[in-house]
């Protein structure tokens, strides 16, 4: 076994385990916080975030990506990136804290004036950190980036809890957002290994730049639609009404995230190496579109059928008016699983240029949709908004992959339904009848979660199809060797 590929399966060892700490990490906050500090408390962070999250992105500017992409980074351009992103982190910093002041204008609370200027500092820091974190990343080491992330977010969670247990008050979020960036920052430099030198005029880095502008583009209209509902809520509702759609939205997220990312990171290489033929093209497109939408749909479908006893045990009995917005969202969580692979078809057909067109139009789609829920119904409203709207990209995501790339893409999307219907269906409806029948919720949730492990195991077995999909996708995730072309380095977006 070669080097690189010994640190390859190290790296992927490294990686479902600090992957596994930070989702348990995350279910901790989920449960915890939720029974210390009220929909208020959690409202009024989502105002800020959803409005200067975006300088997040601006932030980074698409330069941490720019330098792990790049075959050759010497150490001077190394250097002029690092100067370049805290110089960003700082003006950003000084924008947000003058933006305070108008943003509590904007809603009308004057507690986000220190809100937000205590969260304005953290573009800086994690501007200082970028080129940090991105060396470990670059010298393969999994280990200590995994400890560069899940320490810190362990330690945030830690103080958060601390204070939220003490003051029952927002800050206990401020104060966790500070910790976790603050520790990631100071560990990331620690373990880097490496130290910047003074700016070097006589560097171009240029390249980097215009990388990382197309890049930056994608994930800015990508995030439109997933903030503008905070924003739109908090106006419109208020901090109690965004609190609730903001935890309802966490949960339905952390599934989505947790599964397309890892199968991304399978399924672009290898499809990227099948590329010259298009049967084994579609088999194996097929088989991870299979792996995705069965297991998204199934979480989605417990989640729709036993929305009121999981939002009763996950968050506590205060949020139990998160319940129907969670169950609805949902519906956007199985659109957004769907419209993984059309991305797949377009990073690894080396045609992202043609998926930002696609962007450009879709993603506004999206936002109008939403916009329209908030005026409608608030919380319930938005939600209703982003299923439609998300559940309307994905058809124009089908129609312009087919339309692009010529592939047989009307056989995916029918296949991607029925994989709904087959899955998600039956198990909303398990779900629903557990819920109605059964008064306890932990025993709801249990009898429920037994007979989808049942059904979806069942169907797997008995259906041929779906058993060699099975197989089909276990061998594309054992065989992911070097891709023959390299496709563009690009974020996942959804």
């Amino acid at each position: 076994m070669s080097s690189l590929a010994r640190k390859a399966l190290g790296g992927a060892t490294a990686t479902l385990f600090w992957q596994g700490t930070r989702i348990a990490l995350l279910v901790i906050s989920l449960v915890v916080l939720a029974r210390l500090l009220a929909p208020d408390d959690f409202g009024l962070i989502a105002m800020v975030t959803g409005l200067i999250g975006i300088g997040e992105l601006l932030r980074d500017f698409g330069l941490s990506v720019a330098s792990l992409q790049s075959k050759t980074l010497s150490p001077e351009e190394k250097s002029n990136l690092f100067w370049l992103n805290t110089v960003f982190g700082a003006l950003l910093s000084i924008a947000a804290f003058a933006a305070s002041w108008p943003i509590a204008h904007l809603y009308g609370d004057a507690r986000l004036v220190g809100i937000t200027q205590a969260l304005s500092v953290t573009f800086l820091i994690n501007g200082i950190a970028t080129q940090f974190k991105a060396q470990i990343n670059r010298d393969l080491r999994f280990v200590a980036l995994g400890v560069t992330e899940a320490v810190p977010q362990a330690a945030g969670l830690g103080a958060a809890i601390a204070l939220a247990a003490t003051l029952h008050s927002y800050w206990a979020l401020v104060v966790q957002a500070l910790v976790t960036a603050v520790l990631g920052a100071l560990l990331c430099i620690a373990m880097a290994g490496w130290r910047p030198s003074m700016y070097r005029r006589d560097v171009p880095i240029g390249r980097f730049v215009r990388f990382a502008g197309a890049l930056v583009g994608t994930q800015g209209l990508a995030y439109l639609p997933k903030n503008v509902d905070s924003v739109l809520l908090g106006v419109l509702g208020g901090p109690a009404q965004l609190g609730l759609y903001n935890r309802a939205y966490q949960v339905v997220v952390l599934p989505l995230n947790q599964v397309t990312a890892p199968l991304s990171r399978v399924a672009i290489p290898v499809l990227s190496r099948l590329q010259d033929s298009v049967q084994t093209f579609m088999k194996y497109l097929t088989a991870a579109q299979f792996a995705t939408v069965t297991v998204t749909s199934t979480v989605y479908g417990v989640m729709i059928g036993m929305g009121d006893p999981l939002v009763g045990v996950v968050l506590g009995d205060q949020w139990v008016e998160a319940a129907p917005i969670l169950q609805i969202l949902a519906v956007s969580g199985v659109f957004r699983a769907l419209s993984q692979v059309p991305y797949w078809v377009f990073v690894t057909l080396g045609e992202t240029r043609k998926q930002l067109y696609l962007y450009l139009v879709g993603q506004p789609l999206i936002v109008a949709a939403i916009a329209v829920g908030a005026f409608w119904g608030g919380g319930i409203g938005v939600a209703t908004g982003c299923s439609v709207g998300y559940g309307g990209f994905w058809v124009l995501n089908m129609w312009w992959a087919r339309r692009v790339t010529g592939l047989p893409i009307g056989q995916l999307a029918l296949s991607g339904l029925t994989l709904v219907g087959v899955f998600g269906l039956p198990v909303t409806a398990v779900g629903a009848t557990a819920s109605f029948m059964i008064d306890s919720d932990l025993l709801a949730i249990g009898v429920g979660c037994f007979a989808t492990a049942l059904w979806v195991a069942g169907v797997v077995y008995l259906v041929p199809r779906y058993r060699a999909e099975a197989v089909r996708f276990a061998r594309l995730a054992l065989d992911r060797k070097s891709p023959k072309k390299r496709p563009e380095s690009v974020t996942d977006p959804q």
